[in-house]
């Protein structure tokens, strides 16, 4: 059976890093329902009120960035993510398994430099004292912290796919 190509792989782990995973996703989902409440709201009020909401457009920007980072790691888990696999299908079932596995190799090492550069930005800018300044001031080094989590979380998940597959029942991979 080739399983490298099915889609969606079921998920056993009903642990710990499921659920955290999950509520990413959860959480996520509920950002991007927030952003559509908060553009509709304030279209409405600028249209039939005079009141208006100037901190939307911000608060949008750093929701979508945010539900984004968290999102992926889920993607990934779940594997929904966009995957072009022209190239896997037209390998051996053999060779898929090795490609599939050099895949996952080089997301867990681009992760893991995007994780480690996350983390050097926002250091920088913590040392420094930048603020951002706009509608809403806030420490700069606040708008990595989802890029961390979300290029960590990645990082976890490229890892756990590059570890050996257990027989393990589904209640003995509970995490």
């Amino acid at each position: 059976m080739d399983t490298v190509l099915e889609q969606p792989r079921p998920v056993l782990a009903k642990g710990y890093y499921h659920r955290l995973l999950t509520g990413c996703g959860v959480l996520a989902a509920l950002m991007f329902a927030l952003m559509g409440a908060l553009v509709c709201t304030d279209i409405f009020l600028r249209n039939l009120t005079t009141v208006s909401m100037p901190w939307t457009v911000e608060v949008c920007e750093y929701l979508l960035m945010t539900a984004t980072m968290l999102a992926a790691p889920w993607l990934l888990y779940q594997e929904g993510h966009i995957r072009i696999d022209l190239l896997l299908r037209a390998l051996a079932p053999g060779w898929r398994v090795w490609a599939d596995r050099l895949i996952s190799a080089m997301g867990l090492l681009i992760c893991v430099l995007l994780t480690w550069f996350a983390i050097d930005v926002a250091q920088d800018k913590a040392q420094q004292g930048s603020l951002v300044f706009k509608v809403l001031v806030f420490p700069e080094w606040w708008l990595n912290v989802p890029m961390i989590l979300g290029f960590g979380l990645m990082t976890l998940e490229f890892a756990r796919r590059l570890m050996p597959r257990s027989s393990a029942t589904p209640a003995e991979e509970e995490l």
